[in-house]
């Protein structure tokens, strides 16, 4: 290889000019390390430790503190097999009482409560303005090592490469295991993401990391839920769901009744078939309507489970008002032929035309079989 020597005129130039850019550079890392050391002193007092025993052993995570009366938001994997858990907080106050108001097992977030009062809490940034190429900083307890601080830049917003169907914000902040759950930070110190996963395979994948958006923690804080235990939430995790993006070999996700025009959602898994009625966020709180078959023949044969919330009319002689029932049926549904493009089947319930009767949890008419069509959506 030739190497070609400077003169030493060029030299003297080209030392000039290093002077002249390395000045400049090494104010602009004093700057950052100054911005960095600021952000982390604003928002390491709301930056908390989770830490809980599942039945594989100890688990630890991060969360941040989102309002002074103790609602921290965090990753759901992080507390989703806790049997116990005890939240502390960067002052080394603990709080063992925990309960959930909110989680999203898609987009893996959870909002928790403690009994907290005037705490620290972080300012709530808007994901939607957050820019490829801008600095960030990530505050978490990788290994258990709370108030760990990282810095890096926002390497892309991307969609989840694991096919969630969020959005992920992808960083070179450093993070670790402990780190999940803690927030990624924007220059004014806000909030902007979750720090949810990264990525290794193979010993490659160094500074693949990535964070859920803020937004998505900003809708579930609009709509908190009853608080639950972490034994209601595990319960409420083992349930099968079902995904209405997620098709079956050779099916519809999505289909369609032409007898009462609802959508059912369905999947086949071996020689059982899935399916619920699709209903609206508020008709989800008052009902319910899923069906469990299994191969019989050449159909399917199974359970289909209903119910709903309704109020009646307390006795005059009392000053209820309106008393409230939860009804809960039970029936049967065979599939007497089953094609991608139509199902085809009867199913032994209240006839369409029967009328709840509140009070007693039943109907007016007796169960009868009822002949129905769906086609996909």
């Amino acid at each position: 290889m030739r190497i070609r020597r400077a003169s030493p005129a060029t030299t003297t130039l080209r030392l000039g000019l290093l002077v002249l850019v390395t000045v400049p550079r090494q104010v602009a890392v004093n700057a950052q390390s100054s911005d960095t050391a600021s952000i982390a002193a604003k928002a390491s007092p709301a930056v908390v430790l989770i830490k809980g025993a599942s039945s594989d052993g100890t688990v630890q995570g991060s969360g941040l503190i989102v309002s002074p009366d103790g609602k921290i938001a965090t990753n759901l994997h992080v507390i989703r097999d806790l049997k116990t858990a005890g939240v502390q907080l960067a002052s080394g106050e603990i709080f063992d009482a925990v309960s959930v108001l909110a989680f999203d097992e898609r987009k893996d977030l959870a909002i928790l409560k403690i009994a907290g009062f005037d705490l620290p809490t972080i300012e709530l940034g808007n994901s939607n303005d957050v820019k490829t190429g801008e600095r960030v900083v990530a505050i978490g307890s990788p290994l258990g090592l709370q108030g760990t601080v990282t810095a890096g830049v926002v390497s892309a917003i991307r969609d989840d490469p694991f096919g969630s169907g969020a959005k992920v914000i992808q960083t070179d902040a450093s993070v670790n295991p402990g780190n999940s759950g803690g927030p990624l930070l924007n220059d004014r110190g806000q909030a902007i993401g979750v720090v949810t996963f990264n990525v290794k395979k193979g010993g490659q994948g160094e500074g693949l990391n990535f964070a859920m958006p803020m937004n998505y923690v900003r809708g579930m804080l609009d709509d908190l839920q009853k608080p639950m235990s972490l034994d209601e939430l595990r319960a409420s995790l083992s349930f099968a769901k079902i995904d209405v993006f997620k098709s079956s070999p050779g099916h519809a996700a999505l289909w369609r009744s032409l007898s009462t025009g609802k959508v059912i959602n369905l999947r086949f898994e071996g020689e059982f078939a899935y399916a619920e009625t699709v209903l609206a966020e508020e008709e989800r709180k008052v009902a319910f309507d899923s069906y469990e078959l299994k191969k019989d023949k050449d159909g399917y044969k199974g359970t289909i489970r209903f119910g709903s919330t309704c109020v009646y009319p307390a006795p005059l002689l009392t000053m209820e008002g309106m008393r409230r029932n939860r009804c809960q049926f039970e029936g049967q549904i065979e599939f007497t032929n089953v094609t991608p493009s139509r199902i085809e089947g009867r199913v032994f319930g209240p006839p369409a035309n029967a009328r709840l009767v509140c009070k007693k949890c039943s109907y007016s008419k007796p169960n009868a079989w009822t002949p129905f069509v769906w086609i996909p959506q």
